[in-house]
């Protein structure tokens, strides 16, 4: 069941459950009412009232009842009174002292209506005689002389809307407890508190909270908003862990830049001196000294502004048809001449002769450079590195190339930022010079061209390199 279908069953259910124990507590209260109304008919007299207000006359200005229906009311034991407008007494007979002669409205009611409180019943009439409003109360004794019963009746009200009081918080617990929780889950959110709320973690230690309905209705809403938490944790996290590599990055790239730039300077100072005459050979030195030190820092620039290209997107890549055995062949070539490639021992191997591939081959050689550059500077003398391209027979269509070598190798942790911005490996035997950006690039490369790329390594046993291409 989908989640605003959940939650509108939730919410009807609940109303009409409500709605069914409100029906229920009318019901009974009807009844225990109808019970106690039709205990105190019993308790009517023999003697009916309006037998006695036929029977009334006035004499001499004076109310009066004939000796017959005096004799039933004493044989009853029974008695009447009738009042005038005000509820003051004006006709009485056999009435007991403990009756009073006047009466207010609502306490006539009372007695009426909840006899056992002063141990009799009532019945009452109302007519008019001689322009004169008059109300006859008649009374006798109730035989079960329980004021209990009058207790039962209030106490039965306040219970009703204690219970009234009940459902509803527990109601409106099952209802908004949920919601709460979400609301104050999303409110820590936006305060950068990227876990659940304090108060419910207890629940969650128990794991027994989550399985209650009123949970488990917005089951699909808390666990995206604990997916949402943990990503917020993580890019957290990643965020704090980026900005400490950008800083110590750009702690080494100013460093980096600081020394071609002093040597700069201080072969500047030295052929601008006016106390030396340098011969040109020297000259020629200094310059290509300062070249190779200009040139390291225009790499630098250069490798800054395409990996951000890169990210997002903004290099147009030219995919073409090339031979991709040719052009392996000449970056290993090209590689075979740096300083450190001295002592190195390069191997190449294809099973075939041409392998075509659609790439951009600007971009890819540069990848690829980057690659093999990193097994090269960073492994000691006599480190065999090997490039294998084939096609995978197994797997037709894929293009792998392996880039081996039985160096150092790498750590996990390397392993695992290795090809993440601003990051250069501490290795004793590496040589940190790198801007950092080397193996992000390569990698942004490749999956530009719609490769990719995958690390093996362990400590003294060499790396390996797996890349694989869709032909």
């Amino acid at each position: 069941m989908r989640l605003k279908n959940r939650v509108a069953y939730y919410f009807v259910s609940r109303l009409f459950w409500l709605m069914l124990i409100w029906g229920l507590l009318i019901v009974l209260s009807v009844i225990l009412f109808s019970f106690f109304l039709s205990h105190n008919k019993k308790e009517t007299p023999q003697l009916s009232i309006s037998n006695i207000v036929e029977g009334t006359v006035v004499v001499d200005q004076k109310l009066s009842i004939g000796s017959k229906i005096k004799e039933d009311m004493v044989k009853n034991n029974m008695w009447v009174q009738v009042l005038d407008g005000q509820g003051n007494e004006v006709f009485s007979f056999n009435v007991p002292k403990s009756v009073p002669n006047h009466y207010t409205p609502g306490e006539l009611v009372s007695d009426y209506l909840y006899p056992a409180k002063k141990g009799f019943q009532l019945s009452t009439w109302y007519k008019t005689i001689d322009n004169q409003d008059l109300t006859w109360v008649l009374g006798k004794p109730m035989t079960d002389n329980n004021p209990f019963q009058y207790w039962v009746n209030n106490l039965w009200i306040l219970s009703i809307i204690i219970i009234g009081i009940l459902i509803a918080l527990f109601f409106g617990r099952q209802l908004g407890a949920p919601l709460l929780y979400i609301v104050s889950w999303i409110e820590s959110l936006s305060l950068g508190k990227y876990e659940e709320p304090f108060y419910n973690r207890k629940f969650n230690s128990k794991r027994h909270w989550r399985n209650k309905a009123e949970y488990k209705t917005y089951k699909e809403l808390t666990q995206a908003l604990s997916r949402l938490t943990s990503t917020l944790e993580r890019n957290k996290e990643e965020r704090r862990l980026l900005e400490k590599t950008r800083e110590e990055w750009m702690a080494g790239v100013s460093h980096d830049l600081k020394t071609p730039l002093s040597v700069i300077k201080g072969y500047t100072v030295l052929l601008s001196s006016h106390e030396h005459d340098w011969e040109q050979d020297k000259v020629r030195h200094f310059s290509e000294i300062m070249g190779e030190r200009v040139e390291y820092m225009e790499q630098l620039i250069e490798d800054f502004n395409l990996t951000f290209q890169l990210k997002n997107d903004t290099i147009p890549i030219q995919l073409e048809q090339k031979d991709l055995v040719n052009v392996l062949k000449d970056i290993l070539e090209q590689l075979k001449k740096m300083p450190e490639s001295k002592n190195k021992v390069f191997s190449f191997e294809t099973n075939k002769e041409q392998i075509f591939l659609n790439m951009d081959t600007k971009y890819l050689k540069r990848a690829f450079e980057n690659l093999i550059a990193n097994s090269i500077k960073h492994n000691p003398p006599d480190t065999k590195i090997k490039i294998i391209l084939y096609e995978d027979l197994s797997h037709p269509r894929q293009i792998r190339v392996l880039i081996e070598d039985d160096g150092v190798g790498m750590d996990q942790e390397t392993i695992e930022r290795l090809f993440d911005r601003y990051f250069r490996g501490t290795s004793a035997t590496s040589n940190n010079s790198g801007t950092g950006l080397g193996m992000a690039i390569a990698r942004q490369i490749i999956i530009a061209n719609g490769g990719d790329i995958k690390i093996n390594s362990k400590p003294q046993l060499g790396t390996q390199f797996n890349i694989t291409f869709m032909q």
